[in-house]
């Protein structure tokens, strides 16, 4: 497998394909972002995995989003996300509002290939009136013990920057969770890395 250059990269990015990206500090592909602002992707609904901060601020300043998933939007010290911020005000965005726990287990539920995962933290917030992939259920092993059921989150594509890869298309996520959850929870994961290296990595002791 030879490597693709970003631009490249980004045309397998469809315009409206569910693009899941990971928080700031869990390996953030921001030149493959660059690419998809120069290529004018349009439509995207935007998982975050389950915070961002620049790079969904991006995208959203360059008009390549339709729908963002969210917990948070945040520049952290540096303040509010400007972009996020100015296209929430004026509704040229859709938010769909999350939580972290909410956001984990909806793609760990696709992850494990189950229609739905069980959450508890959630019971008592408002967030239930506004979300229909989020479903209050009986406990089936215990009476009058409510739980959440949590739709599947199936991205189209995950976006992630890692360590390193080799020609034969493997990636070395190293001890990055977020990462192995991003890849084997969607369709297709898109992948910048550091470094190419020589051989195989699932070879190398």
């Amino acid at each position: 497998m030879s490597p693709m250059t970003l631009d490249e990269l980004a045309r397998l990015v469809p315009d409206g394909a569910k693009l899941a990206i990971p928080k700031d500090d869990t390996g953030v592909s921001m030149a493959a972002t660059l690419s998809l602002v120069r290529r004018k992707a349009r439509g995207l609904h935007v998982v975050c995995v389950p915070v961002s901060g620049l790079q969904a601020d991006i995208l959203v300043g360059a008009g390549c989003v339709e729908t963002l998933e969210t917990s948070a939007i945040t520049l952290g010290e540096f303040g509010l996300a400007p972009r996020f911020s100015d296209a929430v005000r004026n509704a040229r965005l859709r938010v769909v509002d999350g939580t972290c726990p909410a956001i984990y287990a909806g793609l760990q539920a696709s992850q494990k290939g189950i229609p739905f995962m069980p959450l508890r933290g959630i019971l008592a917030s408002d967030l239930l009136a506004h979300r229909d992939d989020w479903k209050p259920i009986p406990n089936p092993f215990a009476e009058e013990d409510p739980i959440v059921a949590i739709k599947a989150i199936r991205p189209d594509v995950a976006l992630f920057h890692a360590q390193a890869a080799d020609s034969f298309g493997n990636v070395f996520i190293g001890r990055d969770r977020d990462g192995i959850l991003l890849a084997h929870s969607a369709e297709t994961a898109l992948v910048t890395v550091e470094r190419l290296v020589d051989g195989n990595l699932l070879e190398d002791p």
